[in-house]
This record gives structure tokens, sequence and C-alpha cells, in this order.
């Protein structure tokens, strides 16, 4: 629904979020099988190095994103989200982070700081120069947000 700006609140999902789901799932899974059949106290060091992993993954998965707007923008991740007024940010681009096979195209805030905020989750990946056509549209709508809400 769009706002007094004709900014609609979009919401942006990585494609592995359901990979990070089943994860977590397996994770739990496993850490209730072996506590229905611990009998000792070391049967509880592998209930708890899959069942504290597998909780966060389910509880935060659903989360997994980026959501953006007139307001600003808010990137949840993994462990925790952070959020941005569109004043903060003083650019949207796309960062090329290599590797040693392939190389990830990232969204990036260029902040009014003089900082940066990588978001990471949202990284498309491929061979070669070609941007990850994912990770350009994003940045578009990102950019296209951000210059629609500030002031002209």
């Amino acid at each position: 629904m769009p706002n007094e700006t004709g900014v609609t609140m979009q919401k942006r999902r990585s494609p592995w979020v359901v990979v990070h789901l089943l994860i977590g799932l397996v994770l739990v899974l496993v850490s209730v099988s072996s506590a229905a059949f611990a009998s000792r106290v070391d049967d509880l060091i592998p209930i708890v190095l899959t069942g504290i992993p597998g909780l966060v993954l389910v509880i935060r998965a659903p989360m997994f994103g980026v959501s953006f707007g007139a307001a600003g923008v808010t990137y949840s991740g993994l462990l925790r989200a952070r959020s941005y007024t569109w004043q903060e940010v003083e650019a949207v681009r796309s960062a090329t982070v290599s590797g040693t096979l392939f190389s990830s195209d990232v969204p990036e805030l260029v902040l009014t700081d003089g900082n940066s905020d990588q978001l990471s989750l949202l990284a498309g990946y491929g061979r070669g120069e070609k941007v990850n056509e994912r990770v350009r549209s994003l940045v578009a709508d990102l950019e296209k947000a951000r210059t629609a809400a500030l002031p002209s």
C-alpha cells in the first residue's frame, strides 16, 4: 500500500531462506531425537551443539531479508537486524567480493558517516564480470526508494 510519498513498503528475501529453514529443522530434529535417547551427561553435548543453532535458524530464517520504503531500510540477518533512515544513506551500490572460484555481488549501503554496510545475506553469486541480475534489480529498487523518499 503506497504512503504519502507514493513509495510502498517492500520486502526482499534471499533465495536461500528455505535452505536455512530446512537445515534448522534438521538440526532441531537431530537434537530432539538425541535427547529422547540420552542417558548420560555426555549425551547433552551433541544436543546443545545441534539444538541451539537449529533453533536460531528456525526462528530467524523467516525474517531474513531487507525491507525498505519511505521511512528507510531494515536489514534482518542471521543474528541481528539493522535499520537506517534514508537521510543516513548517501547511496546504494553493488559491491563485488572476489573469491577463489566465484565472485559475489553484494548490495551495499554507503552511509553519510563514511562507513558502508554490505547486505551480505542478499548476495548473488556468479563467475566472471557479469553482475548478478537479482542484485542489480535490488540495488536499483533501493536507490529508487531512497531518491523518492528524500526531499527534492
